[in-house]
């Protein structure tokens, strides 16, 4: 039975879009890649792979090459208010399957490699952004900022938090964002520590502090976090200005913050962004679909962003082939398979960002600190008696489909 739908217009260049590019090319269809940027984004931030993402790309025949390019990811450490006792952190879900071990990586150098992994079998349109997405009788018409109009089958919003498309065909920003009540400072700066594979975390009441190496330890990047009711109101403010609200909230932290913030005055990637999650009732509507943040965004600080985005375009081009291009089948099947890792990484994001700036005072943290040392080391214990760790993405619940 000849494919349907054949030709397929992703918005995005990221991580999702040219993972979905790969498969629908691979499965007979005509991707299209257009990007806002003028070429692939190199910068960002660190990642950590874990679980299926980890087998996602393993699929894709680029495991081998990301781990490359990457390096083991830290345990972390904790320091909770003013003690100076370290909470290491015991990583649950350990594997002896190779396929599945966990591995960091910076954001830039994943994408570089998908765009090497595609760019010869996918048209990119780069500098270039939707404007407009109309259904037809037999398709989509779609508007760009400086391209002429195109007809295509399908359309796929792989355009990440802010999404383009998702406003044009779902509705505004705000209808779907949820603030977790923090705000994430993140930069990137030499290692002027001389740190090696190494995340340390401090914690204080309503605030907290991360200092991470990137794979390689020639770069460290830096992560400060401001809780408030509100998103802090960045928009429109200079980077002095910026750089000045950092400054006066962590003024007077002790450790490494005053080294770090001085080096942040100069940083490359610095941004501030409140921590977000996108929830939505359904990703697609019509010929339209979302793929990776840009309809499940579980918040930078789960870690499990770029494992969702290539659990879902392996997902959703997986059910186009078996639906042989019927969006109206596969749209639901995509929706259905991949609901249960988003609960999964979106619960997760919950309850990250409470943990590292938490919204209470000293005592608050206190009983943090306590709680959390006495469930690591029940872990320990049982680690040293051979009782496995519990995995936090179980092979049984959370296992890729076979297409």
């Amino acid at each position: 039975m000849q494919l349907r739908n054949q030709t397929v217009l992703i918005s995005g260049g990221g991580i999702a879009g040219p993972a979905l590019a790969y498969w629908l090319h691979r499965y007979g269809f005509t991707p299209i890649i257009v990007e806002r940027a003028p070429s692939i984004r190199t910068g960002g931030q660190r990642i950590e792979m874990s679980g299926v993402g980890v087998e996602a790309l393993h699929r894709m025949s680029l495991l081998d090459r990301a781990r490359a390019v990457g390096g083991p990811p830290p345990n972390p450490t904790f320091y909770l208010g003013r003690r100076n006792r370290p909470v290491s952190m015991v990583t649950g879900g350990s594997t002896t399957d190779p396929q599945r071990a966990g591995f960091a990586v910076k954001r830039g150098a994943l994408c570089e490699l998908l765009y090497e992994h595609v760019r010869d079998d996918v048209e990119y349109v780069f500098d270039e952004s939707v404007t407009g997405i109309t259904a037809t009788g037999d398709g989509v018409e779609v508007t760009f900022e400086n391209s002429p109009p195109r007809h295509v089958d399908l359309v796929i919003g792989a355009d990440g938090l802010h999404s383009n498309v998702r406003s044009l065909v779902m509705g505004s920003r705000d209808d779907h964002s949820h603030y977790l009540g923090t705000n994430l400072v993140i930069f990137t700066v030499d290692n002027f520590l001389g740190l090696r594979d190494t995340m340390t975390w401090h914690v204080w009441p309503k605030r907290g502090c991360a200092i991470t190496t990137f794979p390689g330890n020639a770069e460290l990047e830096g992560l400060f976090l401001i809780r408030s009711t509100e998103p802090l109101p960045v928009r429109g403010m200079t980077r002095d200005d910026r750089v000045a609200l950092v400054e006066e909230v962590f003024a007077g932290d002790g450790w490494h913050v005053p080294q770090l913030l001085r080096a942040m005055r100069d940083a490359r990637d610095f941004h501030i962004a409140p921590s977000m999650q996108i929830r939505m009732d359904a990703w697609t509507s019509g010929r339209v679909a979302l793929v990776g943040d840009a309809g499940y965004c579980p918040d930078p600080m789960t870690g499990q962003g770029t494992g969702l985005a290539l659990i879902g375009a392996y997902t959703l081009a997986g059910e186009l082939n078996a639906a042989k291009g019927d969006h109206t089948i596969a749209f639901p099947a995509y929706e259905t398979a991949t609901r249960r890792f988003v609960r999964n990484s979106q619960s997760v994001g919950k309850y990250s960002t409470a943990f590292a700036a938490p919204s209470g005072g000293k005592v608050r943290v206190w009983l943090q600190e306590q709680g959390t040392r006495a469930f690591f080391s029940l872990l320990g214990v049982g680690e040293r008696l051979g009782v496995p760790l519990p995995a936090w993405e179980t092979d049984k619940k959370l296992a890729l489909a076979a297409y």
